[in-house]
């Protein structure tokens, strides 16, 4: 740890200022995982009501094809 305080006073780095852009960059990160899991979690809901639909579509094409079939054997 002594190498590298001396290198970055040597440099003109302020490894304050350093930390703290670091721990920025962490804290940034952790909001970005965050927003990613919310909208994971909003497009699983999304998915899952389209199914849900999909589901419905289904049942009333079986049963548009049921009436057509009736339709036609009178």
């Amino acid at each position: 740890m002594d190498f590298t305080k001396e290198v970055a006073k040597e440099s003109g780095i302020d490894m304050d200022d350093e930390e703290l852009y670091a721990v920025g960059n962490m804290i940034n990160e952790i909001k970005l995982e965050r927003e990613l899991e919310e909208k994971d979690k909003a497009l699983e809901e999304k998915d899952k009501a389209l199914e849900e639909k999909d589901k419905a579509l289904e049942k009333k094409d079986k049963i548009i094809k049921q009436l057509k079939e009736q339709i036609k054997s009178k």
